[in-house]
């Protein structure tokens, strides 16, 4: 059943006077006293309907078994109506339900159970001397971040949430902006400078390249005028050699003939003719044992040699010229005796050609008709597989086509759910520590904090969060004594760090002249909140070990309020003019209601 706060009314029958105690029950009907009287001055729009749920004020009596509290029939014991009511009226008729419902959602939508923040109809409760600019500024502050849906006791809310801009959490994000701002410009800085040192590195390479192939090039260029010097002087000895032939001859003392010339010149152009073929069979027995030699012997003869390695092969080639002969080298035979040996197998040679040339015409008759059937099944069988690679690669592209549609799928949807998951800028400030603003649909002329000492949850098998928090009825007595106790202690501090440190840090609750707290405990349920949101709401409060501290210090030494029970059906005789006053201000309050939504 609706809980009321409890409050004690004592009713006579000229009006209803108030007991002025300390007990709980007093205390807690001067805080909402003040809270009403603060509230309905500053807030028109719900004043407008605040006669339509006056307390009942007839005269009833001191022999009801129940009492007028908060204008509805209230008893610390359990409603006996068998026992107690003559001609009890059915729950309908009494109204009273359907009246404490009404009363309900009025105290939650009131702000009975949250800090009222900003009204859009007055000056703010917390700054009460800020100008209507000043007030437009702090509704600006206010940054809507969903509508949901709020569970509280019976009733359901549809309500939108804010997040409020805090000057420090703007000021560290813009530090930190900053701060990686300048992280990008000094690595930009030190690529550009890295870039250009590995420039100036690769212009000095390719510069020195350029040299060196200059080098390379005009040693290639000298080493060929001296090569074809040689190769003249090699022709001009040949010349020499057949001139000497022409010359007369003339008897040696053993009665052989000879050339004068080739008697002058002769032995030492064989001397030079058996010195380099000495050293190229030397050059090439070392090459075998040694692959390097035999790298490098090819690099030179491709011409692509450097000139530190023509030098090195210039070391081989004296190397090959004092090696003795190697086993099993005779020495090549004169110019003029090579001349004659081809001379003399000329005519042999063309014997040889004439049966070469039969053998010819018959394999040229023969291999057309061979290529031409071995080209015959090479079509036939290309034709084939050619086929066969066709039926393949059609089925191939299909499936690959296919994939490529379902994995394009796949990554569009997982797109779409990363997409839907990004918070805006000004969200991913508010990750850690945010100020959560709560606004009533139904009410939206009010917004009020939501508690930062509590337990927030997230159920995963609905998506929805569960807010559990600890209300203290008498706080403003209990900040009061807080704020005066630091005066105090800060007389004693020097410094403002210090102040803030205990600001932050002290617990008023444990103090020992701290007024003890009359709380209620309350959990309501939000739904229809975006998963992205979870980690801002999850933040949103104070550690929970710092709160769970706080809730187990007010329950130790506070006292807990309990509500009365309801009569939920009166006297159709005794209590006939209390019955029928809730139910003509029910009637006005649904008559007053469907204006509202047709207004709206």
């Amino acid at each position: 059943m609706p809980a009321v706060v409890r409050s004690k009314v004592k009713v006579e029958d000229e009006g209803e006077t108030e007991t002025r105690s300390s007990s709980p029950q007093a205390i807690v009907r001067r805080i909402k006293r003040r809270k009403r009287n603060s509230t309905e001055s500053d807030n028109d729009e719900l004043s407008e309907s605040d006669e339509y749920f006056e307390p009942y004020r007839g005269t009833i009596g001191n022999s009801r078994p129940f009492e007028m509290i908060g204008g509805l029939p209230s008893s610390s014991g359990v409603a006996e109506y068998n026992s107690t009511l003559t001609h009890p009226l059915s729950v309908k008729d009494s109204a009273v339900l359907y009246y404490s419902l009404v009363t309900s959602r009025k105290t939650w939508v009131r702000g009975e159970m949250f800090e009222l923040y900003f009204t859009k109809t007055a000056k703010p409760v917390k700054e009460s001397s800020e100008t209507p600019g000043q007030t437009i500024m702090m509704r600006e502050k206010m940054q809507k971040l969903c509508d949901c849906t709020m569970l509280g006791g019976p009733h359901t809310f549809p309500v939108r949430l804010f997040i409020l801009k805090d000057e420090e959490i703007e000021k560290k994000w813009q530090d930190e902006l900053d701060m990686k701002r300048k992280v990008r410009e000094e690595t930009r800085r030190r690529a550009r400078e890295e870039k250009q040192r590995v420039a100036e590195m690769k212009k000095e390479m390719q510069e020195k390249k350029k040299q060196d192939r200059e080098k390379l090039l005009q040693l290639r260029k000298d080493n060929k005028v001296k090569t074809k010097v040689e190769e003249d002087v090699v022709k001009q000895r040949g010349k020499n050699e057949i001139k000497k032939q022409n010359e007369p001859k003339s008897l040696n003392r053993t009665g052989s003939v000879v050339s004068n010339t080739s008697a002058r010149r002769s032995p030492a152009a064989s001397s030079q003719s058996v010195m380099n073929s000495k050293m190229i069979a030397n050059l090439n027995l070392m090459a075998q044992k040694d692959p390097k030699l035999n790298r490098l012997m090819g690099i030179v003869a491709n011409g692509d040699a450097s000139l530190e390695q023509v030098e090195e092969f210039k070391k081989f080639i004296e190397i090959a010229k004092n090696m003795p002969p190697p086993p099993g080298w005779t020495p090549p035979l004169p110019i003029v005796q090579q001349t004659q040996r081809k001379n003399a197998h000329a005519s042999g040679s063309n014997v040889k050609d004439v049966s070469s040339n039969k053998d010819e015409a018959t394999s040229a008759s023969s291999e057309p008709l061979e290529k031409q059937n071995a080209d015959e099944e090479n079509r036939s069988s290309v034709k084939a597989e050619s086929k066969h690679n066709g039926e393949t690669t059609i089925n191939k592209e299909a499936n690959s086509r296919r994939k490529r549609g379902e994995n394009s799928n796949q990554e569009s949807e997982n797109n779409l759910d990363e997409k839907s998951m990004h918070l805006t800028a000004f969200q991913r400030k508010y990750v850690q520590g945010a100020q959560i603003i709560l606004e009533y649909k139904e009410c939206s002329a009010l917004r009020y904090l939501l508690p930062r000492n509590a337990i927030i949850e997230f159920v995963k098998d609905d998506g929805s969060f569960l807010l559990s928090w600890i209300i203290v009825h008498n706080d403003a007595d209990i900040q009061r004594h807080r704020s005066k106790r630091i005066r105090e202690l800060s007389k004693n501090l020097k410094s403002e760090q210090e102040k803030e440190e205990l600001m932050k840090n002290y617990n008023v609750y444990s103090e020992r002249g701290c007024p003890t707290p009359l709380y209620s405990p309350m959990t309501v349920k939000f739904t229809g909140i975006h998963p992205k949101f979870a980690c801002i709401l999850l933040n949103s409060v104070e550690p929970a070990e710092k709160v769970r501290k706080i809730m187990t210090t007010i329950m130790e030494m506070g006292t807990r309020l309990s509500g009365y029970n309801l009569w939920y059906q009166l006297d159709a005789y005794d209590d006939k003019d209390l019955a029928e006053k809730l139910r003509v201000k029910l009637n006005e309050h649904e008559e007053e209601s469907k204006g509202r939504r047709h207004r709206q």
